[in-house]
């Protein structure tokens, strides 16, 4: 019963899981994403912390970037709603 690999919870097939897998997959899309565009499978550093700032500066700014499109995209679907 100990082993994670053998007894997962939540159990495959169940509603939860599928919530689960659906969030997972929607964040390795995600990540795929980053690592085509930014080229993060090239680290550059030698040192860990180094790699992880630039790993997270990326991601600031990619979700600077994706918010920014999502606010654009709000406004000028109020202003067609409007008219």
């Amino acid at each position: 019963m100990d082993d994670a690999r053998k007894y997962n919870h939540p159990a495959r097939g169940t509603q939860a899981w599928q919530r689960i897998y659906n969030e997972r997959s929607s964040v390795e899309r995600v990540n795929a994403y980053l690592k085509d565009a930014y080229q993060l499978n090239a680290t550059r550093f030698y040192k860990a912390d180094h790699a992880n700032a630039f790993y997270r500066l990326i991601q600031l700014a990619y979700n600077a970037r994706t918010y920014a499109n999502q606010r654009l995209a709000e406004r000028k679907n109020r202003k067609e709603i409007a008219v």
